[in-house]
């Protein structure tokens, strides 16, 4: 009899699809008021006129959790991470805009620096820390071509997020949660882990600059950004790898899934009613596996491509190319990550849950 067909795998089969079944109606419950919350954001990111309001309504994917006071406190760390990271972009900017390598090295270093104060830290300090140079890098990288715009692109971002975290903390005010206990947090520091993840995140970050450098990829921007944060985010992982390859999995869906959104199911004369109706599921698909500590890391994967990929604003675009070249930046991005992460690896570590 094969290990699939034992009674102690189907007995475990069992109880995960029961586990499921229990928790659907209150897991489906958040993902309803987040995907509210989301929809809300990006119409008042529309409304104000703000530069990308995907950002803003990915701000309450990402911190939306289904627990009262855990969201409040990620949202918190949140706001922080993003006021660090916009003015570390604004300095890396001015100081090495002009110098391409300089720049580069001193994102990598930057990277690098988050990695290793990530991890030596814990829970949503650790967030933090990872979402301080992914804001970093898109106000560095959107005003690298125009220095001068670089105050600009931070103050909308820092708006933005400020904007999505509001309508999060309100929906999770209104509708609270449940099942705290179930939500993974970063462990505690393993020795000799800091340094390590930071040369990780060092090295994904200068390489895909290399690469972004020699090939002048026009979408090398997005590329570098994926491959320092999904080395970030994933730093203090008890399992990075494993983590990895799930935002991974949850990337790829996302992202299907939104050019399929974008591209057969938008159209140029519809309203953000009509947008919103036709994205409310996809949101909640994206909610309901969050809600589930088994699922995190792609449904992390999943709301970051899913929102890129749509890329709602008021004026949509309907370029495929673009968007295909986005998108394949971003994947290829997460996959130097995983490079970075089994290349500084021993082996004995791979067989290990913490040695990673």
């Amino acid at each position: 009899m094969s290990a699939l067909q034992s009674p102690s795998a189907t007995q475990s089969l069992r109880g995960a699809a029961a586990d499921l079944l229990r928790d659907l109606p209150s897991d489906a419950a958040f993902a309803l008021r987040t995907s509210a919350a989301s929809l809300l954001a990006l119409y008042l990111a529309m409304s104000l006129h703000l530069d990308t309001p995907r950002w803003a309504a990915w701000t309450v994917l990402t911190v939306s959790v289904p627990s009262l006071d855990h969201a409040f406190v990620k949202s918190f760390y949140r706001m922080i991470g993003t006021i660090m990271g916009a003015a570390a972009g604004i300095v890396i900017v001015a100081l090495f805009a002009q110098r391409p390598l300089a720049f580069d090295l001193a994102m990598a270093l930057w990277a690098g620096a988050c990695a290793f104060v990530g991890t030596r830290v814990r829970q949503y300090q650790t967030y933090a820390l990872a979402l301080t140079w992914l804001t970093t890098g898109i106000v560095s990288y959107g005003s690298v071509a125009d220095p001068n715009g670089a105050f600009i692109v931070a103050a909308n971002r820092t708006a933005e997020v400020a904007l999505g975290i509001l309508c999060a903390g309100g929906a999770a005010i209104l509708f609270d949660g449940h099942r705290a206990a179930t939500l993974v947090h970063a462990a505690s520091p393993v020795p000799g882990q800091a340094r390590r993840n930071g040369v990780r995140a060092a090295l994904a970050v200068m390489l895909a600059s290399m690469f972004w450098y020699v090939s002048q990829w026009q979408d090398g921007p997005f590329f570098v950004l994926m491959s320092g944060a999904a080395a970030l985010l994933f730093a203090a992982h008890p399992s990075k790898v494993t983590a990895t390859l799930g935002m991974l999995r949850g990337f790829l869906l996302g992202t299907l899934l939104g050019l399929f959104v974008r591209f057969a199911l938008f159209t140029r004369s519809a309203s953000f009613g009509e947008e919103a109706l036709v994205l409310l599921p996809f949101l909640m698909l994206g909610g309901i596996g969050l809600a589930d500590s088994r699922t995190q890391s792609s449904a992390t994967g999943y709301n970051l491509a899913f929102i890129l990929a749509v890329d709602p604003a008021n004026t949509l675009s309907f370029d495929l190319g673009a968007a295909l070249n986005e998108a394949m930046a971003m994947i290829f991005g997460v996959l130097v990550s995983i490079g970075a992460f089994l290349v500084l690896v021993p082996i004995r570590d791979l067989l290990h849950r913490d040695g990673a």
